[in-house]
């Protein structure tokens, strides 16, 4: 699997001229990290998905999406830079959209909304509890923009070719967008991420978040066993 790069395409922000050798440095770390699992958690299924497994994976992505856009959203009220205050304010925009996307996928399968299907508690502590928590903007991006949304990139590019075609459409319009997500995190903290202390705590919202997004995974696989789609002792899609 390639991992996604961040650097690029006019337009967009780019961070510092200067090479941010902190965040190249916090990225590369993150990668070694997912390079060093085991093979059962870093390598996925050849075949196409059944529907129920499909559909039990666009609930939750479109879960996921949803959740970013209220948090992210909740963020604007005590974001002081001005610039993150808007690039955030487009990023809440292309959450939602996501989720749009997705629901409308799952509309074509007869699933209309999320009402009735539960979170595990493993993606409630991370997604609901520790994504929206952080003292303050560089917390906040170092381990949703940083560490999530390169998660997030990579695992739909691993997926993408077991989807249907419809679908496959749908992650082809939301990956430019988590480009965009990343390079505004590599933006904020080359010019906010200044001195040891910030660092310090930034690295370690990338180490909490890489955890709890592991944990995540493994319970994506602990309930596709439980319902039927999977062997539990086999290798499953990777969550966002």
């Amino acid at each position: 699997m390639s991992a996604v790069r961040t650097s690029g395409e006019s337009g967009r922000p780019q961070g510092s001229a200067a090479p941010n050798k902190f965040y190249d440095a916090l990225v590369t770390t993150i990668e070694q990290a997912r390079a060093a699992l085991p093979d059962e958690e870093a390598t996925f299924f050849n075949r196409p998905m059944s529907e129920p497994e499909l559909i039990e994976w666009l609930c939750f992505q479109a879960y996921y999406e949803k959740r970013a856009a209220e948090f992210i959203g909740r963020w604007l009220a005590d974001t002081p830079e001005l610039d993150a205050f808007t690039l955030l304010a487009r990023q809440v925009r292309d959450e939602a959209r996501h989720y749009q996307l997705l629901m409308r996928a799952l509309d074509r399968r007869g699933v209309s909304s999320l009402d009735r299907w539960k979170p595990e508690p493993e993606w409630e502590e991370w997604i609901d509890g520790w994504y929206p928590s952080g003292a303050d903007t560089i917390e906040r991006v170092a381990a949703h923009n940083v560490t999530g949304e390169i998660g997030a990139a990579n695992a739909m590019l691993a997926v993408k070719p077991r989807l249907p075609a419809d679908v496959a459409a749908a992650i082809d319009k939301i990956l430019p967008d988590e480009q965009f997500h990343m390079r505004l995190g590599r933006t904020v903290l080359a010019r906010y991420c200044v001195d040891d202390e910030a660092r310090e705590r930034v690295r370690h919202r990338a180490r909490r978040t890489f955890e709890l997004e592991q944990a995540g995974r493994a319970a994506y696989n602990r309930r596709m066993a439980t319902l039927g789609l999977a062997d539990p002792d086999a290798t499953t899609p990777p969550l966002a």
